[in-house]
């Protein structure tokens, strides 16, 4: 119970982590697979620094917003 009398739902995810769950949703599906992989590859063919680090930081949302989907179903 809340101080204010009722029981808050415990498991409504907050807002960012509603929009995690929703990028991971379209992350974790075969069509949103092609494209990040696309995205990917077309950033490290650019044979560019920044082409390096944004296909890096990509790549490291991914596995970030993967996991954190994963974890929230392993927990929910």
């Amino acid at each position: 119970m809340s101080e204010i009398g009722y029981a808050l739902p415990e498991s409504s995810p907050s807002g960012f982590l509603r929009a995690v769950l929703k990028a991971d949703s379209v992350a974790a599906s075969s069509t949103g697979t092609v494209v990040l992989l696309s995205v990917l590859l077309a950033l490290v063919l650019t044979e560019t620094v920044a082409g390096f680090v944004a296909a890096i930081a990509l790549f490291g949302a991914w596995v970030a917003v993967g996991w954190t989907g994963r974890r929230h179903q392993r927990l929910g």
